[in-house]
């Protein structure tokens, strides 16, 4: 876990959470201390984020806007640490980082808290952005996708699929190339994934079969839809997918 193995190891839990004006928190207080409520359950005392101040006071803030100041309770370190490691990472217009700080806000919000599932942070760490797009659109609705096989009557085979439709938005990937891929993962994830619900169709030419149609549909499990719920934003409009 790195530095929050080393923390654990060094202050008791309880500690983490204590006010940002204390004097062990000097650092990093004055980012903090007087402009973001957040900050309060959700910072620890360590040194890079005294070198990145202005970056993770724009990320708290976007996680204060987001929760009425009267919801806030304190984060589950074992939500928390994971996403403050991930996002060390991220640069602000990234939406993962969007991902990211969607799950904090859950994680604070007693409202909300229920949603925030413990494995999103890891989900979230091995996304791409084209693929949190694919969840934004797929939580929406559910995208057709058709295939073809040419058969061999000969030797009785077919030959590996072709895509001959997809109802999915691939203009809006930055590698719309990768979108089987991707859809993969995320059935990997058990996120999402690209699944078979009508009999194949087929191909007949002279009275011989000469190939098959199989539609598909692209959609999200019941698990991504709650991943979605607690993570997706509501638009990408401001966020970059690279």
């Amino acid at each position: 876990m790195g530095w929050l193995e080393d923390l654990g190891k060094s202050l008791p839990a309880e500690a983490i959470y204590k006010d940002v004006a204390q004097p062990a928190f000097k650092e990093i207080g004055d980012v903090a201390r007087n402009t973001i409520k957040a900050s309060r359950l959700l910072l620890a005392p360590i040194d890079y984020l005294a070198a990145q101040q202005d970056r993770w006071q724009n990320y708290l803030k976007r996680v204060d806007d987001k929760v009425p100041q009267e919801n806030m309770i304190p984060a589950h370190p074992q939500i928390a640490g994971p996403v403050l490691e991930g996002l060390q990472y991220l640069e602000e217009e990234n939406i993962i980082s969007e991902l990211f700080v969607n799950l904090l806000a859950r994680a604070i919000d007693k409202e909300r808290v229920s949603e925030a599932h413990p494995a999103f942070a890891s989900i979230i760490s091995q996304l791409s952005p084209d693929e949190a797009v694919i969840i934004f659109y797929l939580n929406k609705e559910q995208r057709s996708y058709k295939q073809y096989s040419k058969y061999h009557q000969s030797t009785n085979t077919f030959d590996p699929r072709e895509v001959i439709e997809n109802s999915f938005p691939l203009n809006e990937l930055v590698y719309p190339e990768n979108y089987s891929m991707y859809m993969d993962h995320l059935h990997a994830l058990n996120i999402g994934g690209i699944w078979q619900y009508e009999n194949q169709e087929s191909i007949v030419e002279n009275g011989i079969q000469t190939g098959v149609n199989i539609k598909s549909y692209a959609q999200l499990t019941e698990f991504g839809k709650l991943f979605s719920k607690a993570c997706i934003p509501e638009t990408l409009e401001v966020y970059s997918a690279v």
